[in-house]
């Protein structure tokens, strides 16, 4: 009867410890897979710290962008830019060159003038309508207050020519010149820009 209970006892005793056993080994599992759970956890979201978001990218972009404007040269400008490269400046306004901004223009009443005809039986005379561009009103004005003197300048001018010597495009450009430059040189306001024959005639 004793050795029954003491092979019990015994039979308990295994049964015990091999429980015991097993939850050992069940809580060391539990433990491994939350320390392997919490490890997995850490590196993901580590590696997704390291990469850049939509703001970051935004942010950054931005200060490339700022980075190249600052570090840019100007386009226009006396730098020899691309417009200058093929020979186009552009001033202060952004003009090319070939352009150019058209004043006011005054229209003249017609001229009729006797030509230089120095022993020619028959006189020969220069009918010729003129506009003249000013850049301003003042110097409008100023050609309105001094028109006499205006218009004399540009019969004595006309007087003293030959017909041969208006007879040809290049005669008249000449003159023009001669009728700009005789009327600078009263203005004050300002200069004529340039002297426009908008009707003429010679007579044969």
């Amino acid at each position: 009867m004793a050795e029954e209970e003491k092979k019990e006892e015994k039979a308990k005793e295994g049964a015990g410890k091999s429980g015991g056993g097993m939850l050992l080994v069940i809580i060391s599992a539990v433990n491994l897979l939350v320390s392997a759970g919490t490890i997995g956890f850490l590196f993901i979201h580590f590696k997704n710290a390291q990469k850049p978001g939509i703001e970051d990218v935004a942010e950054h972009g931005d200060d490339h962008d700022g980075g190249n404007e600052e570090g840019k040269e100007p386009a226009e400008g006396g730098g020899g830019g691309h417009d200058g490269g093929h020979g186009e400046a552009k001033n202060a306004g952004g003009a090319t060159s070939d352009e150019r901004n058209f004043g006011k223009m005054i229209p003249l009443e017609e001229f009729t003038v006797n030509l230089a005809t120095v022993g020619s039986v028959r006189p020969q005379f220069f009918r010729v309508k003129i506009t003249l561009e000013v850049p301003n009103d003042d110097i409008e004005g100023e050609i309105s207050q001094k028109m006499p003197k205006v218009r004399n300048a540009i019969i004595d001018l006309v007087n003293s020519k030959k017909p041969k010597d208006l007879a040809t495009v290049e005669g008249r450009d000449h003159m023009k010149e001669e009728i700009k430059n005789a009327l600078n040189a009263f203005l004050v306001t300002g200069k004529v820009s340039e002297v426009l024959f908008t009707n003429f005639a010679l007579s044969s």
